[in-house]
């Protein structure tokens, strides 16, 4: 059966994972995207949804699958925390800048290595005596409430982008630094299945996608920067990015879409997750600042009031 022809069994029509990025330092830097004091800080985390049919619910992953349908069920929220620019191409191995030649361009990386202390947080580390985070992660359980089936799970573009930030204070906030936080943020979204106790994950952590809000245009300072392309780095070194991205403009073959009451997605349109049931889904949400961004080099910002919103748009479709 084409799934144009599907009808939803679910509205996921307040479903967002929404964090809010306040920055609190961008100073004026000689050299670009590494500098320890160029930080933003992500406050809170929160994801919604409303269903009409209770097939799919959500929770974030300390509660786990509140199985039973209670309100619980539609509502979850994480805390967030500073992250300063870093690079990654799987959301597993991450760095940060090393060394820079006399012009100022980056020459040298370096793999971070995460804290492992008690009460240390995703994305933590050590560096010149403070601490900073390379991300900010969050992370919800997408389930199902037994016998109401099988759930598709894509993103939402229903009212446009179905990642979103938006900037807040905007009557206070330096222009120059909203562009730069928001030409460099990038929003990383990773799926894992789980046991039947709704709560341990089982096999890999997949990459379904990398959302950057503006796009992806001239480039870094590193010394073998590519012009206009997504860049990262891996094994210390700058490449193009391997995983599946989009922007703002491109959303065609990355969403569903609503027509009245009923979604629907083209054959061919990729899914966040296939066949959700009873034991759910593990939903990662990464963000961070891409270091190796044009947008990240910053000569002249000192300090901007403006928090930023990001959130993300999920719909469901019942499941062949």
């Amino acid at each position: 059966m084409n799934s144009n022809s599907k009808n939803m069994k679910i509205e996921l029509l307040g479903a967002a994972v929404t964090l809010l990025i306040s920055v609190v330092a961008l100073v004026s830097a000689a050299y670009a995207w590494y500098v320890a004091n160029n930080i933003v800080k992500a406050e809170t985390s929160a994801i919604s949804a409303k269903t009409n049919g209770f097939i799919l619910q959500i929770a974030n992953r300390e509660q786990g699958a509140q199985h039973g349908g209670n309100q619980m069920s539609l509502a979850a929220s994480t805390v967030g925390n500073k992250i300063a620019p870093a690079s990654t191409d799987d959301m597993q191995n991450w760095y940060v800048c090393k060394g820079w030649t006399d012009q100022g361009l980056v020459n040298s990386y370096e793999k971070v290595t995460f804290s492992t202390a008690d009460g240390a947080k995703y994305g933590q580390y050590e560096s010149g005596g403070k601490t900073l985070f390379a991300y900010s992660k969050s992370e919800f359980i997408v389930y199902t409430i037994t016998q109401t089936g099988l759930a598709d799970v894509y993103l939402d573009g229903s009212d446009g982008s179905p990642i979103q930030v938006e900037v807040d204070n905007g009557v206070l906030a330096d222009p120059a630094a909203k562009a730069t936080v928001l030409g460099s943020l990038r929003v990383g979204i990773t799926t894992q299945e789980l046991q039947s106790d709704g709560k341990t994950p089982t096999g890999d952590e997949t990459l379904k996608v990398v959302y950057a809000p503006k796009a992806v245009s001239g480039k870094g300072n590193d010394v073998s920067a590519i012009e206009g392309k997504w860049t990262c780095i891996y094994n210390e070194s700058l490449q193009e990015v391997t995983y599946p991205h989009f922007d703002s403009r491109e959303l065609s073959g990355w969403v569903a879409t609503r027509t009245g009451e009923d979604y629907s997605a083209p054959d061919g349109t990729n899914k966040i997750a296939s066949r959700v049931g009873y034991n759910g889904m593990l939903l990662r949400v990464y963000i961070w600042m891409e270091g190796t961004d044009a947008d990240c080099v910053n000569n002249a910002v000192e300090e901007d009031a403006a928090t930023y919103s990001v959130s993300v748009k999920l719909a469901g479709i019942q499941a062949n």
